[in-house]
């Protein structure tokens, strides 16, 4: 059996590799003209609040056996938490699976981790066959290429990110934002508002949109990722560059059929820790 993945962000990789693993013959479809997000978070606790995701007990464990076979993985993320908010943090950590250690002002994620995001999704491509062009229309068994070629499979996978779902009408919710590098490393990560983490400080939210827009860094977003990196870390990094992106979410309709074909997607901020338990999912589904 042979499948067509539209998409080499890190959820058509985690397809790709899940699928190849179940023993079909996969092809990437994907230009690969952005260099994507230079550092990932997998932390399953978010927000200012500390909510859990949603089987992160499960998606947490796999992430880590998936991406650990590429790369050394940097574990444990702190979490400072405001005195008024830790009664509520103690009870969504108490009801979940994720490991955690409570210490003075704060809580310590032991398995949460970051990876070099970009080296991660070079060696997990390495290998794989790629068609480098765009795909504009798809349908269970074929994709259309701007170039105007048609290829042709036993299935196709979407999991082309945010600018695919535009493309394919597939609805949910786009946030723009950025990751802010910086000159200085921090080994731990740590996440309050911001996270700082390898060369990284991540990264602004703007107003979620119905519909997809290229985005382009702004001023104020770089000023308000070095407050809060300030207030976080007691001073302020040295940027060296930007990353700019947008997030696709569904909330919680992450993995579907449409018209005989797949898509997968969604995730939000959370892809780098649920891509690894759905593109197994999918695999199960499609050689079940």
């Amino acid at each position: 059996m042979e499948a067509l993945v539209v998409g080499a962000g890190i959820v058509g990789l985690n397809v790709a590799l899940a699928l190849r693993e179940a023993g079909w013959g996969v092809t990437l479809v994907d230009p690969q003209n952005r260099r994507g997000l230079a550092v990932a978070m997998v932390n399953p606790v978010r927000g200012r609040r500390g909510s859990v995701v949603a089987e992160a007990g499960e998606a947490l464990p796999l992430a880590a056996a998936v991406y650990g076979r590429f790369l050394p993985l940097h574990r444990g993320v702190w979490r400072p938490v405001e005195p008024e908010l830790r009664a509520k943090w103690r009870r969504k950590l108490a009801a979940s699976a994720v490991a955690h250690a409570w210490r003075e002002d704060g809580v310590w994620l032991p398995e949460a981790f970051w990876v070099e995001a970009r080296t991660l999704r070079a060696r997990m491509a390495a290998g794989l066959p790629r068609v480098r062009d765009r795909a504009v229309a798809w349908e269970a068994t074929r994709v259309r290429l701007a170039g105007g070629r048609v290829l042709r499979a036993d299935r196709v996978v979407w999991a082309a990110g945010a600018e695919g779902a535009a493309l394919a009408g597939v609805g949910g919710r786009f946030s723009a934002g950025s990751q802010l590098l910086v000159a200085e490393r921090f080994p731990v990560a740590r996440a309050h508002g911001v996270y700082a983490a390898g060369h990284a400080i991540g990264g602004s939210y703007l107003p979620h949109a119905e519909r997809f827009s290229p985005h382009v860094t702004r001023y104020e977003e770089v000023a308000w990722m070095l407050a809060r990196a300030r207030e976080l870390l007691g001073f302020t990094p040295t940027p060296t560059g930007v990353w700019a992106g947008v997030r696709w979410r569904t909330e919680g309709r992450y993995l579907y059929q449409r018209g005989g074909g797949w898509v997968i997607g969604g995730f939000g901020s959370t892809a780098y820790l649920l891509a690894p338990l759905y593109a197994r999912r999918l695999a199960e589904r499609l050689s079940g």
